[in-house]
């Protein structure tokens, strides 16, 4: 069960800054994306993490510099049919997840869903019937990422969006660098399991532990919201 709206989970005896949302969602964003869907779940989360996750190579989640993402959910007509899972050359072999993108400096959320879903599908978000059109937005889910080895507190936040794709779209990926290996259509019942998956990838990739927890709980965030 996702904790409610604003919720913080951080042990008073711990050193490191309470986490403050804010860091990491813009209000300013947040507004207009209530001004256009309605006000929509805020969630926060806290997890500890250390080396390699947020430190190692493929793993620097917040740099560049990097304070949010947005996470696309696509399906092709009927979301209980299934949505859209990705896997990069360099993640375990269990790790399919939902398609994420970070925001650039001085880019807007509306922006980044627009160019992640271009580079990663080559297919276009718009109205038209052979375009990717925007359903809803889901809300946010902001983290407080406690980092062991560096004694730093990083703040995150993804933007989940539900889109659909046209009828006569595919996938084919304009941007080598998204290293993208491969694709699946799993239904939304489903995305409880692919945390679950997520979660222990750490058993068996050590490396991938932290973001594995990491990356389940957007998962269980969607999964509660398309419920």
């Amino acid at each position: 069960m996702l904790p409610r709206p604003h919720q913080h989970f951080v042990h008073e005896s711990s050193p490191m800054p309470q986490p403050t949302y804010q860091d990491a969602l813009d209000p300013a964003e947040l507004a207009h994306l209530e001004a256009l869907w309605g006000p929509l779940p805020v969630i926060t989360q806290t997890l500890d993490v250390d080396h390699p996750f947020l430190t190692g190579e493929n793993q620097l989640l917040t740099t560049d510099p990097r304070r949010a993402e947005i996470c696309y959910i696509m399906h092709r007509g009927c979301v209980a049919d299934g949505v859209l899972l990705h896997i990069k050359r360099f993640y375990p072999p269990s790790g399919y997840r939902l398609p994420t993108g970070g925001i650039h400096r001085g880019e807007s959320v509306a922006d980044t869903l627009a160019r992640e879903i271009a580079e990663e599908t080559g297919m276009r978000v718009g109205t038209g019937a052979d375009e990717v059109q925007v359903q809803r937005y889901l809300g946010a889910l902001v983290y407080a990422l406690r980092h062991h080895s560096t004694q730093t507190v990083h703040h995150f936040a993804t933007y989940h969006f539900l889109v659909r794709m046209p009828a006569n779209g595919s996938l084919q990926p304009q941007d080598a660098d998204e290293a993208i290996a491969g694709w699946q259509w799993r239904p939304p019942a489903e995305l409880g399991s692919v945390a679950k998956t997520l979660a222990a990838v750490g058993a068996q990739y050590p490396v991938w532990a932290d973001w594995g927890r990491f990356r389940a709980l957007s998962h269980r965030f969607v999964a509660d919201a398309l419920a």
